[in-house]
């Protein structure tokens, strides 16, 4: 992780960090001269590649790296010798190989993606500077292998050893952090501002949060902190963040549609419910089994109470209730997984309303963007490959293999572009450094410790940039290429021609990189935004047409995992669009009220299910028409089903299942509807109705 303070100056960590990179690199200059390694200067770039702040992170970092390197070591081993003499076949294969680890790594979005994409473009590095001389595929592979390995075990060494910083309690800093923002939120929904624009703002970064802590744990599983063997249960909590969102926008809704059913009075008992539960988020407490009783009471009594003024306030009075269920046991769960973490106890959850949770959150995955940005890398090789062979150019693999390798590491972003020429800037600036540095003041170098003293000289002040996030591309992108560009040996080499063949090629290939992302890869970030909806609604699709048990928990995590993507891209889209008027939180809530129609379903008689039926399909039909026009909004054909089917339901005799589809049936009502009146008669008069099993506090 990064600083994120914005003073003039850096801070001390800031600078303990820059020095202790700087030791670490020059300690793997040092044993790389000593046992006369192939290219010392890969080491030293390897070392700030894997740099980071958090020990645990860099050490995750390095491991993946280490495995990525063999993996396309192996590669450039088996495809050199073979394909060698067909230029042709042997560009298709290394392109290739990159485009598909380039692809599984876009898939993964796990800090292991890391991994695959090394190994497709290590193989571009190692394979294409020996295509003269195949027969040192095997020992200029495992050479790099080597340098890597040494560049890392010095980065993890001197960063556990110096001063070291644990993932953990900034992890716990985290945690804190979000909880109390998720405390905040559900606070100002109860308090009736759910639909205000600061709170759906807040919600937002709440998704983003809590889908980037799944990817954080990863990096306290190689702490050293006390807080290393609680990754299990710090991704038990994560998924209980993920699950509250939902609960406290459906609140939002629920709220809403209660406050125009009473015309602003709520029944006495839901003001009383929302001021005790506030009381409890505001002081970060949850509840024992004399407060659970007391909650138990006062739920059945706000929905007594909402029954006796009109079946549709009866209706939405349940779901109220059934919304803070949900909401004090998922609160609950949190903080005593939150003490967990801390303490190493081990407390029995509460909320178990989606079934089994499970290691590995289900997440969103594009195949048309790993497989579009795949296919750019590819390009991007071929043309800078035939401008090596075109042109004879003898350092021309240089161009080759900095083409495919900058468009992979760039690929995560919507447009590519702009981060891509900024590198591009960065590296003409190094080139620039390093001439000066070379040919000006390593003549004048005699020694280790006078070039390391001169080194520091340049590569601490550029350290420093590392910590900052709006500096740190300038700072990785200098302290890597800078060692590259000046081909640190054991002894000075002032070839000029070679060092301006070398340099001058690795530039060609950047710009190769970038206009080839620019005329096929950009994409903004509307365009991205929207992939992601359509996919959350092709679900809500299959969901709705589904007539086995659908499965809540998946739906629940990919769907919040999309929102939190999203999340990020709304700020960058116009106000008028309609992907930023698109609410994604209500459409997960309708995905899961949907699925919680199609579980009731099953266990309703058949002569009851045609109602039910109805309204799936309304539901499917609707969202299938937001897949082929965006600002599709929901007919007046719909509403009429969804009030029939309520009307159908309240004539039957309660039962746990009556009431499961009664709830969800309701929710989708005034989630699609929000402003619609009810029309359904006044109250019944039937026998009160008792919450279903599940949502029981």
């Amino acid at each position: 992780m990064t600083s994120s303070h914005n003073t003039i100056g850096p801070s001390l960590a800031d600078v303990v960090f820059s020095i202790k990179t700087f030791a670490a690199a020059m300690l793997a200059l040092l044993i790389a001269l000593c046992f006369d390694l192939t290219n010392p200067y890969w080491a030293v770039g390897t070392v700030y590649i894997v740099a980071h702040p958090l020990s645990g992170a860099s050490t995750s970092k390095a491991i993946y790296r280490l495995i990525g390197t063999a993996l396309g070591g192996t590669v450039t081993v088996i495809l050199i010798p073979n394909l060698v003499n067909s230029p042709e076949l042997l560009t298709l294969a290394i392109a290739l190989w990159m485009a598909f680890c380039l692809g599984v790594s876009l898939l993964d979005r796990t800090p292991r993606s890391y991994s695959f994409m090394l190994a497709g473009y290590t193989t571009a590095l190692t394979g294409f500077p020996i295509v003269a001389n195949p027969d040192t595929a095997f020992t200029y592979a495992t050479a790099r292998v080597e340098e890597i390995a040494l560049g890392i075990i010095c980065a993890a060494v001197v960063n556990r050893i110096a001063f070291p910083r644990h993932a953990g309690p900034v992890l716990a800093a985290r945690i804190d952090a979000w909880l109390k923002d998720g405390a905040d939120l559900a606070i100002g929904t109860l308090d009736g501002k759910g639909r205000d624009a600061s709170l759906q703002a807040a919600a937002r970064k709440l998704a983003a949060d809590a889908v980037d802590l799944h990817s954080f744990t990863t990096h306290v599983a190689y702490d050293t902190s006390g807080l290393r063997d609680m990754v299990g249960r710090t991704r038990t909590l994560q998924q209980r963040m993920v699950a509250m969102l939902p609960i406290v926008s459906g609140l939002a809704d629920v709220l809403h549609a209660l406050d125009s059913a009473t015309e602003g009075k709520f029944p006495p008992a839901v003001n009383a419910l929302i001021d005790r539960v506030t009381g409890m988020l505001a002081a970060k407490v949850s509840y024992g089994d004399e407060e659970r009783l007391e909650l138990l009471v006062l739920m059945e009594r706000a929905e007594q109470e909402g029954r006796a003024q009109q079946e549709w306030t009866g209706l939405l009075a349940h779901n109220f209730t059934a919304r803070v269920r949900d909401l004090l046991q998922i609160w609950g769960d949190c903080l005593a997984l939150r003490q967990d973490i801390e303490s190493g106890t081990r407390h029995d959850l509460r909320w178990k309303r989606f079934g089994t949770l499970f290691d590995r959150a289900p997440i969103h995955k594009d195949y048309g963007m790993a497989i579009h940005s795949g296919l750019s890398v590819m390009l991007a090789t071929f043309i800078a490959t035939a401008i090596w062979i075109f042109t004879g150019w003898p350092q021309g693999s240089a161009a080759a293999m900095m083409a495919g390798v900058l468009c992979c590491i760039f690929s995560t972003m919507d447009d590519p572009a702009p981060m891509m020429l900024k590198f591009l800037n960065v590296a003409i600036v190094t080139v620039m450094a390093a001439f000066v540095f070379q040919f000006g003041l390593m003549p004048l170098i005699h020694g280790y410790v006078p070039l390391a003293a001169a080194l520091g000289l340049v590569l601490i002040p550029a350290g420093l940039m590392m910590t900052r996030p709006s500096l740190s591309l300038y700072g990785l992108g200098f302290c890597v290429n800078f060692p590259n560009m000046l081909a640190l040996q054991d002894r000075l080499n002032l070839d000029l021609a070679s060092f301006l063949n070398s340099n001058m090629a690795m530039i060609v290939g950047m710009v190769v990189a970038c206009g080839t992302t620019v005329l096929v890869r950009s994409v903004g970030a509307e365009w991205s935004a929207y992939r992601v909806l359509r996919s959350g609604w092709a679900d809500i699709v299959a969901v709705a047409r589904k007539r086995d048990g659908p499965d809540f928990t998946r739906l629940l995590y990919r769907m919040v995992d999309r929102f939190g993507l999203v999340a990020p891209r709304l700020a960058m889209i116009p106000a008028e669009s309609a992907v930023a008027q698109t609410d994604i939180l209500r459409d997960l809530r309708n995905g899961l009220n949907t699925m919680e129609l199609q579980r009731h379903r099953q266990l309703l008689a058949r002569d009851k299910r045609d109602a039910i039926d109805s309204v799936l399909a309304g539901v499917a039909d609707h969202y299938q028409e937001k897949q082929r026009r965006r600002d599709a909004q929901p007919n007046d054909g719909l509403l009429k089903t969804l009030d029939n089917a309520l009307q159908q339901l309240v004539d039957v005799t309660r039962s746990s299942a009556v009431e499961g589809a009664c709830r969800a049936v309701t929710a989708l009502r005034y989630s699609l509807y929000p402003d619609a009146a009810s029309a359904l008669p006044a109250a019944t008069g039937n026998a009160s109705r008792q919450p279903a099993k599940e949502n029981a506090a």
